[in-house]
């Protein structure tokens, strides 16, 4: 299932700084994801902020240690602020996000989306909105086993979203945003960086006991409705719900199952609104999905009920837009409801009528 995705190599202004030597380390710069998009933070400090991994590609030797690193922020023709990162401060930061290890789980979503990277480093930035900043430009310097360096550079777009589908919320009634976006310490992935956890609560805002059980949870069992309509091109029913409450399950939950990969995400559903803007939900209770592949579905049809399947650890419903119709392949997008206060951060209460 492994495989590397060309649509998702960046577009973007590349170019090397060669020294004088022959035989350089051969790599080029690859963003993750390919859209970086900006989002305005929860709360009154009106900033905005945008995240994005910049990963090593190496075609033979990818024996590369990242030596220094530079990012200049602009706006325009503005340089609105430039920071820099020592050798020190990139091994602290160096990772190996994109490539199978010999240790990355079975179900892994590495397995699903993989990139043949020396390593990656994952940037975080958070300004004033006002500063409008619109263009990154990454400079990184490698070495290779024998010390000889070389510099490239990068040069990445930052934009907003223009979401456009008119989503509802999939659920009803009370409840909690858990995980959100990545930009507010959520989600890590490129896939779901941009997905919320929605559990359901009574309507005291609390749980129906404290019971160790998923019956206790006050959203399990609760309907998942189309946030839009649209026709089904993904559906999963068969997982096993959680075997262990509050724990996520470990590889022998996932070793009888068919495709372990997908089945990370659950019983899932996966609806294209078209304009490259498909709605995901994961996690629902097992055989609880009523629609199949193909079907057209209205907004606000019940498609399936809360759960605790897949990698949920507990009863919640993952939502997240993204924009291609297959899991783990396709980076998420940010989103707004129609029906209920934006932004939904972790730790905010809703009620969605």
């Amino acid at each position: 299932m492994s495989r590397v995705l060309p649509f998702l190599v960046v577009p973007a202004c590349l170019f090397a700084v060669q020294p004088s030597w022959a035989s350089q380390p051969d790599f080029h710069l690859q963003v993750v994801p390919a859209n970086v998009y900006k989002v305005d933070d929860p709360g009154n400090a009106k900033t905005s902020s945008f995240v994005f991994d910049i990963a090593v590609i190496c075609s033979t030797d990818c024996a590369l240690t990242p030596i220094s690193a530079s990012v200049e922020l602009s706006n325009g023709r503005s340089t609105v602020e430039r920071q820099e990162w020592t050798t020190e401060m990139l091994a602290k930061i160096k990772n190996i996000r994109y490539r199978i290890e010999p240790n990355t789980p079975l179900a892994s979503p590495t397995r699903a989306f993989t990139l043949p990277e020396a390593f990656d480093v994952r940037f975080y930035f958070r300004h004033p909105q006002a500063l409008a900043i619109d263009s990154a430009a990454v400079r990184l310097t490698v070495a290779d086993a024998k010390g000889r360096r070389v510099e490239q550079v990068l040069g990445i777009p930052i934009q907003y979203y223009q979401q456009k589908t008119a989503l509802t919320f999939p659920i009803r009634g009370h409840g909690i945003i858990g995980q959100d976006y990545i930009t507010n310490g959520g989600h890590g992935g490129f896939w779901n960086g941009f997905a919320i956890d929605i559990d359901g609560l009574d309507q005291k805002d609390g749980e129906l006991s404290d019971a160790n059980e998923n019956a206790a949870d006050a959203g399990w069992g609760r309907e998942i409705l189309a946030p839009a309509a649209g026709i089904v091109v993904y559906v999963r029913n068969d997982v096993p719900n959680g075997p262990h409450y509050g724990e996520e399950p470990d590889s022998d939950y996932y070793k009888p199952l068919r495709d372990p990969v997908m089945a990370y995400a659950g019983n899932c559903v996966i609806i294209d609104h078209g304009n490259s803007e498909y709605s995901v939900m994961m996690h629902m209770q097992t055989g609880s999905v009523t629609v199949k592949v193909g079907d057209r579905v209205a907004t606000g049809q019940v498609i399936g009920r809360l759960g605790s399947s897949g990698s949920a650890g507990g009863p919640h419903l993952h939502y997240q837009l993204q924009s291609g119709p297959r899991l783990w392949q396709y980076p998420s997008l940010p989103f707004r409801f129609q029906n209920i206060d934006a932004p939904l951060h972790r730790g905010k209460y809703f009620v969605a009528k």
